[in-house]
């Protein structure tokens, strides 16, 4: 008799089908569905149809697979806060996807190191014009400029960064914002430079060693990364920006 009841109960000649990509998949049992909603394969959301009823109805309109408890599990939880976490990370913030904390790596330690890194560079080369020469002080001055330009863009960087690892929306304008006016810098610095080499006259450049040779490529190696990844994160960020959990 209780074997009888399972087999009324459980409906073994009842079959079902679920829509996945435009194509029935099945046929399946009520629990196979089950253990497919419990374990994340499926959702409730997803189309199901039963070989009773005729029709095509999300899982969540069949009453065989919701119930109070079951539908409460099924739905997936949200973030848990950041005090759960045993030691809060000091660049990244767990509630931002991984481009998120790259992007907050690059402007809180990356971007300063790299501006450091630009400067010393700069200063060991040298100028690239005889210093006697016309243009010697056109590229002295252009220097001077890109020098400060970088480190302004920098400091907005690292502030946006801070912004945005706490969450904050103004962080991701302000590091928008600050990639914009830094490519939009190097853009015009790089015509500058073509047009002065343009002009110059060959006895006006200076002999460069081999050492300076390799600063000077491994220089130009690591601006190109650097500039890759900006417009990466520019476009990653315009993209996803209204996406992210940011107050």
């Amino acid at each position: 008799m209780h074997e009888e009841n399972n087999k009324t109960i459980e409906c073994p000649q009842r079959h079902w089908w679920l829509a996945k990509n435009g194509m029935a998949e099945g046929p399946l049992s009520q629990q196979e569905i089950r253990d497919a909603l419990k374990s994340g394969k499926i959702s409730s959301a997803d189309y199901a149809y039963s070989s009773d009823s005729k029709e095509w109805k999300t899982l969540s309109t069949w009453r065989e697979f919701v119930s109070g408890s079951e539908e409460t599990a099924l739905q997936s939880p949200p973030d848990p806060p950041v005090e759960s976490y045993p030691i809060e990370p000091l660049i990244t913030n767990p509630r931002l996807p991984p481009m998120g904390n790259w992007i907050c790596i690059y402007t809180l330690l990356v971007s300063p190191w790299l501006w450091w890194f630009y400067t010393v560079s700069e200063m060991t080369s040298g100028l690239t014009f005889v210093e006697n020469s016309p243009p010697a002080g056109v590229e002295a001055l252009a220097i001077f400029v890109g020098m400060l330009t970088s480190l302004v863009i920098t400091v907005a960087l690292f502030i946006g960064g801070m912004r945005l690892r706490a969450l904050r929306r103004s962080g991701s304008t302000i590091i928008i914002l600050s990639i914009v006016v830094a490519v939009a810098a190097q853009v015009l610095m790089l015509f500058g430079l073509i047009l002065l080499l343009a002009m110059s006259d060959p006895s006006h450049f200076a002999t460069k060693t081999v050492a300076v040779e390799l600063i000077n490529f491994f220089v130009v190696v690591v601006g190109l990364c650097e500039a890759a990844f900006m417009i990466t994160a520019l476009l990653w960020l315009r993209r996803n920006e209204r996406y992210l959990p940011l107050n």
